[in-house]
């Protein structure tokens, strides 16, 4: 593993000063490294097939929470499992453009990785979290949707706190609103990244990575089997090995994300007009092969969603790669105020025709997430980059020309003195 994943500054740590002609060509390698991930993340950033298949995952959980408000029921179409493939969906997504950050920010410093990445990340997730879960409790916003409406969540200091920290899977505290059960399985899957992308960065190939995730979901049902637990029951924790297996049920939805990653920079071979159509293909596969452990299912439409996502060649710039741009840019908007906007629309304004309900569904989840994001989310993460960016680059020796700043200089003696 990688030293400098656990680098710090404490006690007076520093970095040794190598030879000249080393450091020359290192730093000449860490700049050609550096622009090449630079190109890479970019590319990642700006995909339109990345726009897409974010949009398309919000879209389904927006979808399948309407439907869910309505009591919309199929006998032969589980409407439930929309939302949480969508929610699959969107690891696989994250995984996937993480990986690539840390990898520009592995090859432009030298510096430790892990706290400079969960710092952007915190200042990613928490402030509009807390804010929607802070509005859901101070004006008693009922958020706690169950099949035909919304209901008022009676909130304990504990479930709040627990809330606010996005910790409910581990103090095993309900989400208010529901739709945050998610983000603490997403904040606890960034503690692993930084391993995980020395991992793949040292894999010779994404095969590697499949198999690990192979093993990972053997073990699952490895350990679940010889313990007796499976199927898992909702909400209750009988044993030791239940819980170590729900804590870690959606890890092999972030794996497939590893394995675009390793795949990302291969020749795409597939039109981008079937792009659309794997996905719809993805999401109907996913509804009829899911039974009672969607979940499970999910796992295998994560790793077709991994391995497929580089096999597309780009969109062309057109009306859908404009709507998905901007529905992927305020997607963590619309995730977490859609409940919001919901209750408005078809609950405080129920009296108002079909045609109006909808209006203002649209009008109040764009506006809120347009501007929560210029006022609160885009300020934050620029503030978590320049953070990061500063312990990233930070220069733990005391003085670069001292003799305690050089390692070196400092063992020289001791060599001249034994020989």
């Amino acid at each position: 593993m990688d030293i400098t994943l656990f680098q710090c500054g404490f006690l007076g740590a520093v970095h040794s000063s190598p030879a000249p002609e080393i450091r020359d060509a290192r730093d000449g390698g860490h700049a050609g490294r550096a622009a090449d991930s630079s190109a890479a993340e970019e590319a990642a950033a700006s995909s339109r097939n990345l726009d897409l298949l974010r949009s398309f995952a919000v879209l389904l959980v927006v979808g399948f929470h309407i439907a869910k408000f309505f009591n919309w029921r199929l006998e032969t179409l589980r409407v439930t499992d929309f939302g949480l493939l969508g929610v699959m969906l969107f690891f696989v997504h994250t995984t996937l453009v993480l990986m690539f950050s840390l990898e520009r920010q592995s090859a432009g410093s030298r510096a430790l990785l892990f706290l400079p990445f969960m710092v952007r990340r915190c200042f990613r997730i928490y402030p509009l979290a807390a804010l929607v879960v802070a509005g859901a409790y101070l004006f008693q916003i009922p958020s706690d949707l169950q099949f035909g409406g919304f209901h008022l969540l009676h909130q304990s200091a504990g479930n709040l706190l627990a809330n606010l920290l996005l910790v409910q899977n581990v103090t095993l505290q309900k989400a208010n609103p529901g739709i945050l059960w998610s983000l603490p399985l997403e904040l606890q899957m960034y503690l692993a990244l930084p391993a995980m992308f020395l991992f793949a960065r040292r894999a010779r190939s994404a095969w590697v990575v499949m198999a690990f995730w192979c093993a990972c979901v053997a073990l699952w049902f490895a350990v679940g089997f010889a313990s007796g637990v499976l199927p898992l029951a909702d909400g209750i924790i009988r044993s030791p090995a239940e819980a170590l297996l729900k804590f870690t049920r959606f890890a092999p939805c972030f794996l497939p994300g590893i394995v675009a990653y390793k795949l990302w920079r291969q020749p795409r071979i597939l039109p981008a007009l079937l792009w659309p159509v794997f996905l719809a293909l993805c999401c109907a596969a996913f509804v009829l092969l899911s039974g009672r452990q969607p979940i499970e299912s999910g796992w295998v439409i994560c790793l077709s969603i991994g391995l497929g996502v580089s096999f597309f060649r780009e969109m062309p710039e057109n009306l859908l790669a404009a709507l998905s741009k901007q529905i992927a840019r305020y997607s963590y908007g619309i995730y977490l105020l859609h409940y919001f906007a919901i209750w408005v629309a078809f609950a405080v304004f129920r009296r108002l025709n079909a045609g109006l309900q909808i209006a203002i569904f649209v009008a109040v989840l764009a506006s809120l997430s347009v501007l929560l994001y210029h006022a609160v989310e885009a300020p934050l993460i620029a503030a978590g980059v320049r953070i990061s960016k500063r312990l990233a680059h930070r220069n733990f020796a005391p003085d670069a020309g001292s003799r305690r700043a050089d390692p070196v200089a400092r063992i020289r003696p001791a060599l001249g003195r034994s020989t």
